[in-house]
This record gives structure tokens, C-alpha cells and sequence, in this order.
């Protein structure tokens, strides 16, 4: 188990100024691109839509609930309390992404890439994210119970003050990631992961606990 040591800041969304973006009221995903765009409230639950890029968008309450969007690119995107339960998203790429408040129980990631993107205070039980790259990928304040990394490349990425009960990280390979602060509860990891990973004092009993060993 490493300690502590400072890593990068993430890059945030590059977004221009509110007023340098065009509002758009959305029904239905027409277009293949958004850009330089503001979504709120798009009502797109059971959407399909392949190929579907958003770049320097900010979306707000949009619910993409058991959305279909294999090929989704966002670039420089915020998605504030927004909803995707339940979604499919195969082979997603996000850069620059801010997700603040979603609802994302249930979602499946597949075959994505991850890379400078955060994750704040989303209820995200049940989230699988399979076979995908996660560089440089924060989680703060999440429900991440369930959650599910098999087949993953987990680089440079830290859960912090997030519920991580019954994750299970056994099948991922794991490099530099930061679990401090967060609940491991019934973690699924095996001891050739421990290398790979910063706890702080308290887990440190749980983590042994975890991997079999009786505290007398």
C-alpha cells in the first residue's frame, strides 16, 4: 500500500462563456453533433442514437434514462443533475467531462474511455463500467456501492468520501488508485492489487479483513 502523494489536477471542461453558447430546446436526438450548446430539462429517456457527440456542452436535467448510445463522444461537457438509469453506453469516449448530481444506478459502460473526468455526488449504484480505460478519472461523494470494473485498465483514478460496499475491483488491473476516505466494505480486491493502492489509516483494518485475514 503506497502513501499519499500529490497527483495532477484534472483538466476541467473547457466551456466558453454562458453567453457565447446557444439554448437549445431538445425533444429528440436529430442531431448526430451539439456544440457550443445548453440543454435543460430534455425529457430523452429510452433515446437510441449511435455516433451522438456532444462537444463544449453544458447539459442540465437532461434524462437519458435506459438510453442506447453506442459510439457517444462528450468533449468538454458539463452534465449537471441529470438521469441515466439503466443506460447502454458502448464504446463511449469522455474528455473533459464534469458529472455533478446524476442519477447513473444501473448504467453500463463498455468498451469506454475515461480520461480527465469527474464524478460529483451521483448516486451511482450498480454502475458497471467493463472492459474500459479510466485515465485520470475522480469520484467524490458517490454511491458507487455494487460497483462493477471487471476487464478495466483503472489508472490515476481516486474515490473519495464515496460508498464503495460490495464493489468489486478483482478483475481490474489497477494502477495509482486512491481510496481514502471511502467506504470498502465487502470490497472485492485480491493482494496483488494492494501495490497499486492508497488507504488511509482507518481502511486499513477493513482492507485486511477483506482479503481473509483474522484480527484477533
Amino acid at each position: 500500500m503506497k502513501t499519499t502523494k500529490r497527483k495532477r489536477a484534472l483538466d476541467p471542461p473547457e466551456l466558453p462563456e454562458a453567453d457565447a453558447m446557444e439554448t437549445l430546446d431538445v425533444t429528440r436526438l436529430v442531431a448526430k453533433t451539439y456544440e457550443l450548446a445548453r440543454i435543460d430539462g430534455a425529457s430523452l429517456n429510452d433515446a437510441s442514437a449511435s455516433g451522438l457527440r456532444f462537444d463544449s456542452c453544458v447539459l442540465i436535467r437532461v434524462e437519458l434514462e435506459r438510453s442506447s448510445l453506442p459510439n457517444l463522444g462528450m468533449v468538454d461537457v458539463r452534465l449537471e443533475r441529470s438521469s441515466a438509469t439503466n443506460g447502454m453506453w458502448a464504446k463511449p469516449s469522455l474528455r473533459r467531462v464534469e458529472i455533478v448530481g446524476a442519477r447513473l444506478t444501473g448504467l453500463t459502460i463498455d468498451d469506454g474511455e475515461l480520461s480527465d473526468v469527474l464524478f460529483r455526488e451521483c448516486k451511482a449504484d450498480f454502475l458497471r463500467v467493463t472492459a474500459s480505460r479510466l485515465r485520470d478519472v475522480r469520484f467524490e461523494d458517490c454511491v458507487l456501492a455494487e460497483l462493477d470494473l471487471r476487464d478495466s485498465l483503472v489508472e490515476r483514478v481516486a474515490f473519495a468520501g464515496c460508498d464503495l460496499r460490495g464493489a468489486d475491483m478483482t478483475r481490474a488491473k489497477l494502477g495509482a488508485v486512491d481510496l481514502g476516505g471511502s467506504n470498502i466494505a465487502g470490497l472485492g480486491l485480491t493482494a496483488a492489487q494492494l501495490g497499486s493502492l492508497t488507504i488511509d489509516p482507518s481502511q486499513a483494518l477493513p482492507l485486511v479483513q477483506i482479503l481473509g485475514a483474522k484480527v484477533r
